[in-house]
């Protein structure tokens, strides 16, 4: 049987691409396209059916690997993927599922006691076992990843929630993520608007200890919006739905934080909607690792 490549190219998977994409075992994602009549295995070697002809599967051809089979980028959304076998939900599934990223959905499995870091990816909690997770290698890389019943979320309501709150912050316009709104963080932190509520989930989600309202050392009139102990570093949020005096306490902080050299993390409303890239990046610039980058 001819090796495939294991590369994504111009918008099409090979099929070990795609069940990376699709963060499926191999032989989960052959034997979906098999039961799904889109590929067959003839003369030692897997051939493209008419059926995956019309899916948009493509032969292409290497000198090295041999005629293999790419599939365009769209078939990650076709139903086949959708509904899947019991056991087969992966973190991407369901965080495609809640339009939010399989690494929230991760951390908060793991905040939920689930599943638990390992040197290789993540490995089922003795709870995570009970709920039904299965654990699985990917082939190329030998990431290990869980997987879960299809009835998952529906015995675990309360982690389903969590989830939908998750995914409402991720949609909320800059407006609605300013306005004075109190609410309750996943860490129950309460907070006044849903973007500090957003970037304290985050940070509690990443692993990273953190307090709020934290009065300055020489100054201990102004509050800090986040503190993080462990790296002595400051972090605020800007273009919040503020009274004029708050505004005056956070150009107030801001000066604190570069008079006395303390480190620090300005955030603003648009920055929001990539917290997982730009924060990630400007904490281990400073020395900080994040779930992002373990």
């Amino acid at each position: 049987m001819s090796k495939e490549r294991n590369e994504t190219m111009a918008g099409f998977y090979s099929r070990t691409a795609l069940a990376e994409k699709l963060d499926m075992p191999l032989k989960v994602l052959t034997k979906t396209l098999l039961d799904a009549g889109w590929i067959q295995y003839l003369d030692e070697s897997w051939k493209l059916t008419a059926k995956g002809e019309f899916e948009g599967g493509e032969i292409r051809h290497s000198k090295r690997y041999g005629d293999y089979i790419v599939w365009p980028s769209r078939v990650c959304e076709h139903a086949i993927f959708a509904d899947r076998e019991p056991g087969s939900l992966s973190a991407s599934a369901i965080a495609q599922k809640f339009s939010i990223k399989a690494r929230q959905v991760n951390a908060l499995l793991a905040e939920q006691g689930l599943i638990e870091r390992d040197i290789r990816g993540w490995r089922l909690s003795p709870f995570g076992r009970q709920c039904g997770g299965s654990i699985h290698t990917h082939e190329p890389s030998g990431r290990t990843y869980a997987l879960w019943e299809q009835d998952f979320l529906d015995r675990l309501k309360p982690l389903a929630a969590e989830l939908q709150d998750l995914a409402a912050g991720s949609v909320l316009s800059e407006e609605e993520l300013a306005q004075k709104h109190s609410c309750v963080a996943l860490d129950g932190q309460e907070h006044p608007c849903r973007a500090l509520k957003l970037v304290g989930d985050w940070l509690y989600l990443a692993g990273l200890g953190h307090s709020c309202g934290r009065a300055l050392p020489r100054e201990r009139s102004l509050k800090s919006q986040f503190y993080l102990p462990d790296s002595r570093l400051y972090l605020e949020v800007w273009g919040l739905d503020l009274s004029p005096q708050e505004i005056s306490a956070q150009f107030q902080r801001q000066e604190y934080y570069e008079r006395e050299g303390s480190p620090y993390v300005s955030l603003s409303l648009p920055d929001l909607a990539h917290l997982d890239e730009l924060l990630a990046r400007q904490l281990l610039e400073r020395g900080v690792e994040s779930y992002q980058h373990l």
